[in-house]
């Protein structure tokens, strides 16, 4: 018969095991084929992809994947290890080796699965998927604790796709980083970052920006402040969870669906999905008493494409950074230099060598 001492002693090795139990994240939807666990990729790779076993191979539920149709990602557990970033991607082999060959659909950058829990996200199944039955892979490089990768997979059937893989062999690469597979061998993520993906957004695919930062390149690299928008609310987990996100609707504060140009010395950025920006290389001129400059319209987009970062608060005055500023204007927002002497933050303009500051009259145009 227990004792009221080792029934306590009892529940505490219970309430010190659930953590592990409830730790790491696993794809709900789409659903996944075999018995997924919620544990990383082994190290060595010797589980990579998708934990394919001869028992997971072929096996499990098909969805539907209709090109042109919005798809949701969801996930079952509760540590989110401060999110990170995510990408969906696909193959055309049915059973996945080492291999094979993921091509991204949909990259998610910072804020994946979740921050304070998990979220959900919505994409779009894109015209360059040829038809048949393919393997969608999720995969996420979480933001705190260990240094590894995750990975779920599931079984698709594409339909008013491409007849052929012209499209879809133009898509990139799925990143592979912390385990000892290609590439991945030789690329380590930084911890307590978020992370951005390299040749996304550019042939097909699709990529959203949902976390706050800091943004580093996945396999290292300098980092780079998020936008940020003086009256956009704190994130707030619906029920409790991390939200939900959309391409260009999300509900969270997500202020640019495109990585946001870092103030370097550089003359021109690329803004991912969006188009090239020029800025200017001299900061101008601004009165010399060190108040904000009155902001200005945005500059007229660049032929081919729309200029700037997208925004969701119409009026808010947004920073990049500290040397750049600009006003939010029905959803689209253009940097510019802010005046010398002054800096962009938290959403004000202010002198750099005072306390004093001055918030830019806002207005929606």
């Amino acid at each position: 018969m227990f004792t009221s001492q080792a029934l306590s002693t009892l529940a505490v090795a219970i309430l010190a095991m659930a953590p592990a139990v409830q730790s790491h994240m696993i794809m709900a939807s789409p659903k996944p084929f075999g018995s997924p666990d919620n544990s990383p990729l082994d190290p060595s790779g010797s589980n990579y992809p998708c934990k394919m076993t001869s028992a997971t191979a072929g096996a499990g539920p098909m969805n539907d994947f209709a090109v042109g149709s919005k798809q949701q990602l969801s996930f079952s557990g509760s540590a989110v290890h401060g999110g990170g970033s995510c990408q969906i991607s696909v193959t055309t082999d049915k059973n996945p080796t080492k291999d094979s060959v993921f091509k991204v659909i949909h990259s998610i950058e910072g804020g994946c699965p979740g921050v304070n829990g998990p979220a959900t996200f919505d994409f779009t199944v894109p015209d360059a998927l040829p038809d048949g039955e393919l393997v969608m892979a999720w995969t996420w490089f979480n933001h705190i604790g260990n240094r590894e990768m995750y990975m779920n997979c599931a079984n698709i059937q594409v339909s008013g796709g491409a007849s052929d893989n012209s499209k879809f062999e133009k898509l990139p690469d799925m990143a592979i980083a912390n385990i000892n597979v290609g590439k991945g061998a030789s690329c380590k993520t930084a911890e307590s970052s978020d992370y951005t993906f390299a040749g996304v957004g550019e042939n097909g695919d699709t990529v959203d920006r949902v976390g706050s930062g800091p943004f580093v390149d996945l396999c290292g690299g300098a980092a780079t402040p998020a936008p940020v928008a003086s009256s956009a609310p704190a994130a707030s987990a619906t029920g409790g969870a991390g939200g939900v996100f959309a391409p260009g609707a999300s509900s969270a504060p997500v202020v640019s669906s495109a990585p946001a140009a870092s103030p370097t010395d550089a003359v021109t950025s690329t803004i991912k999905t969006l188009a090239t920006v020029t800025a200017p290389s001299a900061a101008p001129t601004g009165p010399a008493n060190g108040t904000a400059p009155a902001a200005s319209a945005p500059a007229a987009a660049p032929t081919g494409g729309a200029a700037g970062s997208s925004c969701s608060t119409n009026g808010a005055v947004m920073c990049n950074g500290d040397s750049q500023f600009g006003l939010c204007d029905n959803g689209k927002v253009v940097w510019q230099a802010v005046a010398a002497g002054t800096k962009c933050e938290n959403g004000q303009i202010a002198k750099r060598d005072a306390k004093f500051t001055h918030r830019v009259q806002r207005s929606a145009i």
